[in-house]
C-alpha cells in the first residue's frame, strides 16, 4: 500500500473519512493531512503522531515501504492486552462560535461547524460550547466550557439538573427547567443567580426545539 492509501484507510477507520477530525485526533494542523495526501507521503513526525494517537496501529504496517510490497500482507492494527484504545466516540465536538445565549440552531451539533475536537479521558459528551453571561452563577461563569449530553425530551427533564435549551427563535441558554405537567403549555426556564433578572422566563413548549442535559463544566481560568 502507498502512504496515500494507508492514510485513507486510517481516516476511514478512525474518523469516518473526515480529514479535519483525523487531524484533530492526532494533533496536527489540518493542512498537514491535505499535504500528505497530495504528496503521497506521510512525514516521519506524522507517523509518530499517528502511532501516539492509535497504539493499536502496527508500526511495521505504517512504516513499510510501498516498494517492498509487503504492507498488503501486514495487519493495520493489532490488539495489545490491557491497552485502552482510543475510540472516535471519545472525541467531543467543540463549537466555539455557538455560545450559549444566542446563535443559529443549525450550527450546533453539526460536525461541519465544529471548530475543534477535545478529548478528556473517561469523559464522553455530545458537544462542548462556551458559556456567556452571569445568569447561572455561581454554577456556570462566562467563559466556562460546558459539556452537554445527548438530547432529551421535555418529558425527561428534571428540576434537579441544568439544561442547554435551544428555542425556535434561535435562543440558546443554560437553565433549569420547571415543568408543571403535560396539561400546561408552558415551562419556566430558571436562572441560578438570584440577582439575575428575569429569574424565571416562560417559554411555550412548542417553541423549545432542543434540550441537552449539562454533564460537565470546565472552569475558565
Amino acid at each position: 500500500m502507498t502512504d496515500k492509501e494507508k492514510l485513507n484507510a486510517l481516516m476511514d477507520q478512525f474518523a469516518q473519512g473526515n480529514q479535519r477530525i483525523f487531524a484533530d485526533i492526532i494533533g496536527v494542523p489540518r493542512s498537514n493531512i491535505a499535504t500528505w495526501l497530495h504528496r503521497g507521503a506521510i512525514t516521519a513526525n506524522g507517523r509518530e503522531a499517528i502511532l501516539d494517537a492509535f497504539p493499536q496501529v502496527s508500526r511495521e504496517w505504517l512504516q513499510d515501504s510501498a516498494a517492498d510490497a509487503t504492507s498488503d500482507e501486514l495487519p493495520m492494527t493489532y490488539e495489545r492486552p490491557g491497552m485502552i484504545y482510543f475510540s472516535q466516540r471519545d472525541l467531543i465536538p467543540l463549537f466555539e462560535e455557538c455560545r450559549a445565549s444566542c446563535g443559529v440552531d443549525e450550527q450546533f451539533g453539526n460536525p461541519e461547524y465544529a471548530t475543534d475536537h477535545i478529548h478528556i479521558p473517561g469523559v464522553r459528551a455530545y458537544a462542548a460550547l462556551p458559556a456567556e453571561g452571569a445568569s447561572m452563577e455561581p454554577t456556570i461563569h462566562a467563559g466556562d466550557l460546558c459539556l452537554v449530553g445527548d438530547e432529551v425530551s421535555l418529558l425527561q427533564v428534571s428540576s434537579q439538573r441544568i439544561y442547554l435549551i435551544i428555542t425556535r427563535q434561535g435562543q440558546r441558554m443554560f437553565k433549569r427547567i420547571y415543568d408543571e405537567g403535560q396539561a400546561v403549555p408552558r415551562v419556566l426556564a430558571l436562572s441560578e443567580n438570584p440577582d439575575y433578572t428575569p429569574h424565571a422566563q416562560p417559554f411555550l413548549k412548542a417553541d423549545i426545539l432542543h434540550v441537552y442535559p449539562l454533564k460537565y463544566v470546565l472552569r475558565a481560568v
